[in-house]
């Protein structure tokens, strides 16, 4: 649609979530923005000769989703790659990795998506195990959480780690005095560094699929998860990304801060400044304080459930955290920080509560990622900071039973993910799937924030409940305000990007056990259908 043309959306139902939570049967779109919401006669009297019409047919629509963190680069750069997960049994996990070798014959075999927790033996492949399956070439199974990984003997050579001794790096796992095939942290991002260059074409093939994937559930904005890790440089990711936006075949906001490492030079560059383009701009810092609950790397003072005596330090020291999170907030940027266990938040909440006494910022909408074992007295903290939580909801669903029974024991379990703290403290919060460490799915993430059931049906946390309302805003008004668009998207009203998700039902309207049921019938992107098909 060019900036002439107009089109009237109607018989549908508007769910606008706009400050009055307001209805209406139509929305009329003047190229790539909302120029008015209401009755369909009153609309037709504004579109003028050349208006085109759309009947929605009764479908439900909702401002496009905004996904607050995942790695959209990453699933692209990974495309040649195996997925791993969702097996049953370690041998599957292996086979599957194997058969994929055979067919493509790769420099250094990767599979990602690996659960060692959620397969029959509890545990992922040992260096022998790893060696017998490729013997000949460096090889990394990655675990799930992409904050640890299985790599064979050739991949320790590659990365300069001797197999003869235990290693100084806590971040090289040794049993009986020798690496065991487990890296974790910056030593699994060592190897994922090993793995070949992408190229810019197979780049730009990658991200338009990892478009439609996201496209597919709804989204038609994203925050990135670090420009940069995995060796993809922000400028490689920019430039594809621009190109795509010039050939139009991009239908997705991206607001990517950059990882930690690149952030100076990225500043220096002007890369972080300004609004961007209509779906593109670089923003921010991206800081990992701590790893994953999940494979045992997340600050956790108190020590985990099943292994007591594992109480990992944050990754990045308290100083560091606290000049990198100050050079990002007097510079008028977002820090976006990682923190899953309470030890991470807590040392996130000092380095922000520090930068803002020393200079004062009204608005910094900094982010806490995955936020996931904050207490309500440290989001009391993050409030009065101005640092804003995006849960991993699925957390509870997908894990939460290994949670009480492994990870974190029923108690620290049943307040994962304390969407329900937050809001009754008014704090605003969104929700996220990281993907690629699970697959979008954004039915079933609001499901979860509503019903609180994890895989075998427990539920998980009654308080931490939420309305299927503030589930909604957490995709869409408040997720807008994550990254600095609520003038232009997260509720449908006049002067706003053309961003709908069309639904098949009201989420609101269906019983809280039936929400993950509601079908994602089709996309429209800034006025452009980007999923599923209208009629005429």
């Amino acid at each position: 649609m060019n900036c002439c043309e107009k089109r009237l959306y109607y018989n549908g139902r508007i769910v606008t979530l706009d400050a009055e939570d307001s209805r209406a049967d139509a929305v009329l779109v003047a190229g790539d923005r909302i120029e008015a919401v209401g009755g369909a006669a009153e609309l037709r009297g504004l579109g003028g000769p050349r208006l085109r019409e759309t009947d929605l047919d009764g479908l439900v629509v909702y401002p496009g989703f905004i996904d607050t963190h995942s790695h959209p680069d990453l699933l692209a750069a990974w495309a040649p790659y195996a997925y791993c997960g969702g097996t049953a049994d370690l041998a599957s996990a292996l086979d599957i990795l194997r058969r994929h070798d055979q067919l493509h014959d790769l420099p250094i075999p990767m599979g990602y998506g690996f659960d060692d927790t959620a397969i029959a033996e509890r545990r992922g492949p040992d260096l022998a195990e790893m060696d017998a399956l490729f013997p000949d070439k460096p090889a990394v199974l990655l675990h799930i959480s992409i904050h640890a990984a299985y790599i064979n003997s050739r991949m320790y050579d590659l990365l300069g780690i001797p197999l003869d001794r235990p290693s100084d790096n806590i971040d090289i796992v040794c049993e009986n005095g020798r690496p065991n095939g487990l890296v974790t942290e910056g030593a699994a991002l060592a190897a994922l560094d090993k793995l070949p260059p992408v190229t810019p074409e197979s780049l730009k093939r990658g991200l338009l699929a990892a478009v439609d994937h996201y496209n597919a559930q709804g989204f038609t904005a994203c925050i990135g998860g670090g420009a940069g890790l995995g060796g993809l440089a922000p400028h490689m990711l920019g430039a594809a990304l621009a190109d795509l936006e010039r050939e139009g075949s991009l239908r997705l906001h991206l607001h990517l801060p950059v990882y930690a490492d690149r952030f100076e030079q990225a500043l220096e560059s002007g890369l972080l400044d300004g609004a961007g383009s209509p779906l593109l701009r670089f923003h921010g810092i991206k800081l990992l304080t701590d790893g994953s609950i999940q494979a045992y790397t997340a600050a956790v003072p108190e020590g985990y459930h099943s292994r007591p005596e594992i109480r990992p330090a944050t990754i990045i020291p308290q100083d560091e955290l606290e000049a990198l999170v100050f050079k990002a907030h007097s510079a008028g940027q977002q820090a976006v920080i990682h923190g899953n266990g309470n030890g991470a938040i807590e040392a996130a909440i000092q380095a922000v509560e520090k930068a803002q006494a020393r200079f004062p910022r009204a608005d910094p909408r900094h982010l806490l990622i995955h936020c996931q074992m904050a207490s309500d007295a440290q989001l009391a903290r993050m409030k009065a900071a101005g640092l804003w939580p995006s849960f991993f909801g699925l957390h509870v669903w997908n894990w939460g039973d290994r949670h009480h029974d492994v990870f974190l024991g029923p108690e620290r379990a049943a307040r994962i993910d304390p969407c329900g703290s937050a809001v009754r403290l008014g704090l605003p919060f969104s929700l996220h799937a990281d993907t690629p460490v699970l697959p979008q799915m954004t039915m079933q993430s609001i499901h979860t924030a509503v019903n609180r059931r994890t895989r075998a049906g427990r539920l998980l946390g009654a308080d931490q409940r939420v309305s299927v309302l503030d589930a909604l805003r957490a995709y869409t008004t408040y997720a807008a305000a994550m990254c600095f668009e609520e003038r232009n998207r997260g509720s449908i009203e006049p002067g706003k990007a053309a961003d709908f998700t069309l639904l098949d039902a009201d989420p609101r309207a269906v019983p809280p056990e039936e929400i993950r049921d509601v079908k994602i019938v089709s996309v429209i992107s800034m006025g452009r259908p980007a999923r599923g098909c209208l009629k005429d």
